[in-house]
């Protein structure tokens, strides 16, 4: 599945890669902040809906290979522990530039993407346990539209992710659409819960309730706008 944080950690990966393998992954990496500060420089929103079209899918292709050329070249282990300790990097500056770069609100969303994240990573880890699902072709669909959410997702969260890097704000009139694009988790979570529902029913037939994590009356709320269905744009765009 994809790995939300590895384009963040970059600097604690040159430890384990060669010079070669790091000057690939800096230039790949690069690419992948043009193609983000592009659409940051948006003033509007119409201005960004039409310049997120055009950089979409070479966004996405440089992000699928910069993923798998980690995964090639550096530790499973290792990439495990970095993601760790870059999560923390991201809470702290999040925490410092929250109201500075961007609104409360899209702060408030990124932080609970990141929850939600891990959440679909425990029940990712999950599947992998639980054997073959009951139903292959409603798996396969399954896993086409968790492939769709969590990359529309990713792009929204790199985009919030290279404003922190290079401290460039997030204008007002594209706030909202990044927003709801960091939305696109939730739908992807719901996805995989349901996906492991198809390795290990519950009693009564349901979804698999997997997470015992705690929840706040800001979790709910965040939750429920989360699960509206996505603007109209959005999948014609991926």
């Amino acid at each position: 599945m994809s790995q939300p944080f590895e384009a963040g950690s970059l600097g604690a990966l040159d430890a384990t890669a060669s010079g070669e393998t790091r000057n690939l992954l800096r230039q790949m990496t690069e690419n992948l902040d043009k193609k983000l500060l592009s659409v940051l420089a948006c003033r509007t929103a119409e201005e960004f809906g039409k310049t997120r079209r055009t950089v979409w899918e070479r966004y996405f292709r440089a992000r699928r290979a910069l993923g798998d050329t980690i995964n090639l070249v550096i530790p499973k282990r290792f990439i495990e522990t970095v993601r760790c300790a870059t999560l923390q990097r991201i809470s702290e500056d999040l925490e410092r530039f929250r109201s500075v770069l961007f609104g409360e609100e899209i702060a408030e969303q990124f932080e609970f993407t990141m929850w939600t994240v891990n959440r679909i990573q425990a029940v990712a880890r999950a599947i992998e346990k639980a054997g073959e699902p009951s139903d292959r072709n409603t798996d396969r669909g399954l896993h086409e539209d968790f492939c769709l959410y969590t990359a529309w997702g990713q792009f929204h969260f790199d985009c919030v992710l290279a404003s922190m890097k290079f401290e460039q704000p997030i204008p007002d009139d594209i706030q909202s659409p990044i927003r709801d694009g960091l939305r696109a988790w939730v739908n992807a979570a719901a996805i995989v819960e349901e996906a492991l529902s198809l390795r290990v029913p519950d009693d009564i037939g349901g979804v698999v309730q997997f997470f015992e994590q705690p929840w706040n009356e800001e979790d709910d709320e965040l939750l429920a706008s989360s699960m509206k269905d996505l603007d109209a744009e959005q999948p014609s765009d991926v």
